[in-house]
């Protein structure tokens, strides 16, 4: 009874309430004739709990249901996972694969074809071409090198009288003072410069005393008897010689124990 009146007071106007107190039983009959009337604006707390109750709940609901919704998304069904799964499906994908390696087969089988056949048309041209091109480029690596050679060898012909020179000059002047001594000094440094530069470039004096004598690379001036040499040794040097790698320059100019 006393809910009833609770609920009653909630949701009844309130011009009810300004009305004489009824009895009991007029109470229970304005309860039990009362009807639901659209409700403008709630005057209990407990009506206000309710609806904020009210209003949660489907909150939640649709919270629950895209969390469902998501769920499903991401996993297949379970029906869709036993196709893939299915004989019948595997079975249809390794028939697909077979055909594709059997299509790539038969591609690669006749491109070995063509260039078999190629091969056969033009595989001797190709050689002798091969041959051709090896050969031009070791003749012009040849041809290169000899004019590298040929190069330094007219350098160092023309360098030579130069030497020769100073070696003259060095023999028939001697130094008598200081500023003479420092002007020949200056000049060996040149002549020792020009000779490291020539065994920079390979080019390299000839032996001479001591070694027997080569028609080669020697040129005998005059035979002389020697206490020190056997008949046939060169025992004196009477001008340089020179040579470029094995290429003669200039012999050198020599005299022979007799």
């Amino acid at each position: 009874m006393i809910r009833q009146l609770l609920l009653f007071s909630s949701i009844a106007p309130i011009d009810a309430f300004l009305m004489p107190s009824p009895s009991l039983h007029a109470v229970n009959h304005g309860v039990a004739s009362w009807q639901p009337q659209p409700l403008r604006c709630p005057s209990s707390q407990l009506h206000v709990d309710t609806s904020s109750d009210s209003e949660d709940t489907p909150a939640d609901e649709d919270a629950s249901e895209e969390t469902v919704h998501d769920s499903g998304a991401a996993l297949p069904s379970e029906e869709q996972a036993d196709i893939l799964n299915s004989p019948a499906f595997l079975k249809r994908k390794v028939e697909v694969l077979q055909s594709d390696i059997a299509a790539l087969e038969k591609e690669i089988e006749e491109a070995n074809a063509v260039y078999l056949a190629g091969k056969e048309e033009w595989g001797a041209k190709f050689d002798m071409l091969n041959k051709e091109s090896q050969s031009m480029q070791e003749r012009l690596a040849k041809q290169g090198a000899q004019g590298t050679e040929k190069a330094t060898f007219d350098v160092a012909q023309n360098i030579i009288n130069v030497l020769d020179n100073c070696d003259r000059a060095f023999q028939s002047v001697e130094a008598a003072t200081n500023e003479e001594v420092e002007i020949v000094d200056a000049y060996k440094k040149t002549y020792d410069m020009i000779l490291d530069a020539f065994a920079e470039l390979n080019v390299t004096k000839v032996e001479t005393v001591g070694v027997e004598f080569d028609y080669e690379m020697h040129q005998a001036i005059l035979q002389m008897p020697s206490d020190e040499y056997e008949e046939g040794i060169v025992c004196q040097e009477l001008a340089m010689g020179w040579k470029c790698g094995d290429a003669l320059i200039r012999p050198a100019m020599v005299a022979v124990a007799a």
